[in-house]
């Protein structure tokens, strides 16, 4: 049985091969190479690509074919695995993506073929939460305005949001998806003394000391909104010029999720109009932005360039989360990793057997 792990800039193969050696006592070869990429720049544009239009938007080069065609198990980052990836891998029963999104694989298709596919949800859940609180108090206390000034020479004291620069303690901040992130963002405001607001439409027993609400609600009373929801059909354009509309003038909007949850038009004329107080974002409809898109180019908006999942620490830790859920299949263990599970019987008694 062999195992091929796919490497690139962020996750190298050595990192894979290191966190999976455990396998080798269940008689699994662990092989492996890194996609040869330009830089995290190239990785960037085919990942946004890929999320906006499908991994069958990008196809591998013909090595990855070569390395990955007697392959049992793969596991990849960013490495799209499509249809016809799969159909050249007669030996294929697992799959396993290093990300919570399986956006990089035709998971339809693996079905169809009784390929398993595991994910690692939760992976980057403390970066991203550690990174949305950060941009929260960033945007309303002025921080990167302060420090630009600064660098070029102004000693600013007057800002966009001047007349609305709030403490923490008492203001109300709501939370749109209580899923990994959003119940660790929940879970850090609770020192800082904020009321909590929280929609999730899946979520029954949501974080103690959170009131769940309907959106019209959440957008209506929330002095900062943060949101941390799934892109798939029914969440794209959740976000829209009506419940913006609902925003207190006084209120910030957080988006460290994905750009198109948010109606991006909208958003810019309520900031352009002032009738919001800012916004912190780390994603946009298009990446790389340059400097002239519109977003990017107000006063009152803190931009970053979709980070709030790079973290060290993220990238390290999620190959020992797969690898640890992924060798429980040996034992015939249904793991929450685990995208199709309805086809875990058929693939289990490979490895069970």
């Amino acid at each position: 049985m062999k195992l091929v792990g796919i490497g690139d800039p962020f996750i190298h193969y050595e990192q894979i091969r290191k966190c999976f050696a455990p396998f080798k006592q269940r008689g699994v070869q662990v092989k492996g190479l890194n996609w040869a990429l330009s830089g995290y720049q190239e990785l960037q544009n085919i990942n946004s690509l890929i999320e906006m239009h499908g991994c069958k938007e990008y196809d591998p080069p013909e090595y990855i074919y070569k390395a990955v065609r007697d392959a049992d198990i793969i596991v990849t980052q960013f490495c799209p695995l499509t249809k016809k990836l799969i159909d050249r891998c007669g030996n294929l029963k697992i799959i396993g993506v290093l990300r919570g999104g399986v956006d990089n694989v035709d998971v339809k298709h693996a079905t169809e073929k009784t390929v398993l596919v595991y994910n690692t949800p939760g992976r980057n859940s403390d970066s991203v939460a550690d990174f949305t609180i950060g941009m929260m108090i960033c945007e309303c206390r002025n921080i990167a305005r302060g420090h630009l000034g600064l660098k070029e020479g102004q000693w600013l004291r007057e800002y966009p949001n001047s007349g609305s620069i709030p403490d923490l303690p008492g203001k109300t901040v709501g939370i749109i998806g209580l899923g990994e992130i959003g119940k660790k963002i929940a879970r850090r405001l609770i020192g800082f003394d904020v009321k909590l607001l929280g929609y999730d439409p899946f979520v029954k027993n949501p974080p103690h000391g959170l009131e769940m609400v309907e959106l019209d609600r959440l957008f209506a009373q929330s002095d900062i909104i943060t949101i941390h929801v799934r892109l798939d059909k029914s969440t794209d354009g959740l976000i829209n010029s009506d419940l913006i509309k609902r925003m207190k003038s006084s209120a910030y909007l957080i988006n460290t999720s994905r750009s198109r949850l948010v109606d991006e038009d909208a958003l810019y004329e309520a900031l352009r109009n002032r009738r919001i107080a800012g916004a912190a974002l780390d994603v946009f409809s298009i990446e790389p932005t340059g400097k002239d898109y519109p977003l990017v180019a107000l006063d009152n908006v803190t931009v970053t360039p979709h980070m709030a999942g790079a973290s060290n620490d993220s990238y390290s830790n999620s190959p020992y989360l797969l690898a640890n859920e992924m060798i429980t299949i040996w034992d015939g263990k249904i793991s929450h990793f685990i995208v199709n599970k309805q086809i875990f019987g058929e693939v289990a008694e490979y490895f069970t057997y």
